[in-house]
């Protein structure tokens, strides 16, 4: 196609890059890749091979979504050092990679700018992050280098993402696109396991000493990922049983995160996921009733041993603690509404930093989506994401297992946001996010599409 461009030994590069794409070893040699750096607890090696595979992927492959995962799986490396994120300065000009790999991309395969359903309400969220805060937040805190990355992540650079995807996905494709998302889903959410499994192994003496759950420090971030990827396994289990031992995996990963938002909405998900293989008769409704009924029979007879166990090393903490900041964070958010309901506070502003510090390099979340539009973006913000929100869901109102493997996705990433940061993160969740409806749109216009379609 661009042979013309690059030449026959290029050429080559890119078919044997492209062949590699599309064969059945590329997830596992991603996940292989990130796991040196999981199993290690040195983020450097990974980080320069994912770096180096993304912008090898960008270069010599036609498909955009080759890059993806490598370049989604850094951000996952964060879970090795969560509390000194500063290890990862020594990488940072590795960032010319990717960079430079994306206009190298565009310039062998330029793709007419397409925008679709999502297109409108990014432009509207995009207005809504720059103009946060209007008349309220200091200029040093709207042009300070944190503020900026949410400012810009969350509003343009969303947009832009989504524009790049879009454009590129246009072009045909040999594969089966959804199935193709949700191995990359299925591959982010392996990696995730393996986090937690590697947080055992290093502090096994710890939790064997007690038989308490340590506090994890990545523990909510973890519950996001694990919890919007959780749909993934279940279509791989529909797939194949044996997938079933990758449904046990999050679920054990889940609870052993310590985090009581992947224990409420992962069980949520659980539920869902077991109603979808129901729905394919790929598992027997009385095994659904079954679990149930064996899940509830657990927690009657062994109840505070599982309390125990999860909030032991918390001490006297019930599920919902009305003393815990959380609290202190939502009050603080509607008094920013109240005082500043047409802008808002803004995104960068640290006039909360009292309440919440968070790790470094964090802005200052109020850990529930609503109360982060309402309080930093006001009215602006909730008619803006209001927009996003409708233009996806009439998407996913169009029905056919591509909407309702994504609308899964969506629905967690919605309830994590619901209390922790979530889609308000720009890397990775809500990047991925974009990334799953851009792939849903264009899954969606094939003219081959039938809402009751089922998938090779």
């Amino acid at each position: 196609m661009a042979r013309f461009f690059v030449g026959p030994l290029v050429g080559r590069i890119t078919d044997t890059t492209e062949a590699f794409w599309n064969s059945p070893y590329y997830f596992p040699v991603t996940l292989a890749v990130t796991a040196v750096s999981l199993l290690t607890g040195n983020v450097v090696p990974s980080t320069v091979a994912l770096a180096l595979l993304c912008g090898w992927m960008l270069i010599f492959c036609r498909d955009i979504l080759a890059a993806a995962t490598p370049f989604l799986m850094i951000f996952l490396l964060s879970t090795v050092k969560y509390d000194s994120l500063a290890v990862f300065l020594p990488c940072a000009p590795l960032a010319v990679l990717p960079i430079g790999g994306l206009l190298v991309h565009f310039l062998r395969w330029r793709a007419p700018i397409t925008v679709g359903r999502s297109g409108p309400g990014l432009a509207a969220v995009t207005i809504a992050t720059l103009l946060g805060g209007l008349g309220t937040i200091p200029a040093k805190e709207y042009f300070s280098p944190l503020s900026l990355y949410y400012t810009l992540g969350l509003g343009l650079g969303l947009l832009v993402t989504y524009v790049l995807l879009r454009s590129d996905l246009a072009a045909p494709r040999l594969y089966d696109m959804l199935q193709r998302l949700m191995q990359m889903l299925y591959t982010l959410g392996l990696a995730m396991v393996l986090a937690i499994g590697c947080f055992y192994m290093d502090h096994w003496a710890e939790f064997a000493k007690s038989w308490e759950i340590p506090p994890i420090l990545f523990r909510n971030f973890a519950a996001t990922i694990l919890v919007a990827t959780l749909p993934a396994a279940f279509y791989m289990a529909r797939r194949s049983r044996l997938h079933l031992m990758g449904v046990l995996l999050w679920a054990l990963a889940l609870f052993f995160t310590g985090s009581r938002t992947a224990l409420l909405f992962g069980s949520v998900m659980l539920l869902l996921g077991m109603l979808y293989l129901v729905r394919w008769k790929k598992l027997p409704l009385w095994i659904f009733f079954a679990v149930l009924v064996t899940a509830a029979v657990a927690v009657l007879l062994f109840g505070q041993q599982i309390y125990e166990l999860f909030f032991g090393c918390r001490g006297d903490m019930d599920f919902i603690d009305p003393h815990e900041s959380r609290w202190a964070l939502l009050t603080r958010g509607l008094q920013d509404f109240l005082h500043h309901p047409v802008f808002g506070v803004g995104l960068g502003n640290q006039k909360n930093h009292d309440i919440f510090t968070g790790v470094p390099g964090s802005m200052v979340f109020y850990h529930n989506s609503l109360l982060q539009i309402l309080g930093s973006m006001g009215l602006m913000g909730l008619a803006a994401y209001g927009t996003l929100l409708w233009g996806r869901v009439r998407l996913l109102l169009r029905g056919g297992e591509a909407a309702h493997l994504v609308g899964l996705f969506y629905l967690g990433m919605q309830l994590t946001s619901l209390t922790n940061p979530g889609l308000f993160c720009p890397l990775p969740s809500a990047m991925l996010t974009v990334l799953a409806f851009a792939v849903l749109e264009r899954y969606m216009d094939d003219p081959a599409y039938l809402p009751g379609r089922t998938i090779r």
